[in-house]
Parts: C-alpha cells; structure tokens; sequence
C-alpha cells in the first residue's frame, strides 16, 4: 500500500482550490426567480374514432442537468390504470409512483389545456433563473407516444414561442411573463 503525503503546501492548494470551486458554484446558482413572473405552458392534442382512448400526458419542468423541478399537470387514470403508467417513459423515470398517485388525474377528452408554472419546485421552495426544459408528453394505448422537450432560459425578459407539431399533440405555446 503506497502511503501518500502532502506537505502544508500542497495541503493548503487543495483545501482553497476546493472552497473556490464551491464559491463559484454557488455564484453560478443564478439570481432568484424574478419576482411576480409565471411560464404558462399551453398544449393541445386531437384524437378519436373507433377504440379511441384518452391519453395520458404529464406537463412538467426539468433542470439543466435533466432532473425533475415541478410536476405542472398529470392526466392519468389513477387506481385502475396504474400499470400503464410506464408509458410515459421520461416522467415515469423521473419522478416517483407515491408522488403520482398524489398528484394524477382523470385523463381528459382531445383539447386545449394550459398550466402555469411560478418558479417554485415540487416542494414550494423558489427557483432561480437559468437554463431550464419544458416537457410535455403524451402516450396513449393502441397509439403514439410523443415527448415535446424544449430548452428555455428564463430570466427577467418575457418572451412568447409557439410550436406546431406533426402528431396527435398538435402545439405547445410557451408564453413567460410577468403575471397581470
């Protein structure tokens, strides 16, 4: 076994290298959540004929790193349908069943629905600015399943984005600004 040392010189580089790298972290954590700004995330699908089912979708926000924020809106069967939770591949790993169970609703009929989102994380805490992904994501039984991810940075400007899509989830409009 090869013993290691190190002299106080080397001990100290390492030590101060260290806390610098944690400082810049933490001033890299981004500014807090501009005050009274919400991302309202609207989405429409279409569907039906013969067997048509409702699909489940979950609208949510993850970090840039890929971790769940916050859970936005959760169409599911709950009870019943608990086995094909899975299908909504991304969220089913992300997230955990207890807190689906919790947060599930029925599925919904083809329409127009709109979330909004405020900042906070799936425990009330705020966020911060930064680099942030919008996901929505739809599947549904004897049908597709489709994932809409995109990459946002919010910070203190509003901006507008509408996005038409070629599956069963026609649009997703992103829409950040202050609230009125």
């Amino acid at each position: 076994m090869l013993k290691r040392y190190y002299s106080r010189r080397s001990f100290f580089r390492r030590v101060l290298s260290g806390a610098l790298a944690l400082g810049l972290a933490r001033a890299q954590a981004g500014k807090p959540w501009p005050q009274g700004f919400v991302l309202q995330v609207a989405f429409a699908y279409e569907g039906g004929g013969f067997r048509y089912r409702a699909p489940y979708v979950a609208a949510y926000v993850e970090d840039e790193r890929g971790n769940l924020v916050k859970t936005l809106a959760l169409f599911l069967m709950p009870g019943k349908g608990e086995r094909w939770w899975d299908a909504l591949r991304r969220y089913y790993l992300l997230g955990d069943v207890a807190a689906m169970r919790t947060l599930s609703g029925p599925t919904r009929p083809p329409g127009r629905y709109a979330v909004a989102w405020d900042g906070t994380d799936d425990r009330g805490r705020k966020g911060t600015q930064g680099v942030y992904h919008v996901c929505v994501e739809y599947a549904r039984e004897h049908g597709p399943y489709e994932l809409f991810r995109e990459k946002v940075e919010l910070l203190d400007k509003p901006f507008q984005k509408a996005y038409t899509l070629k599956g069963e989830l026609k649009e997703v409009v992103l829409d950040y600004r202050k609230k009125a």
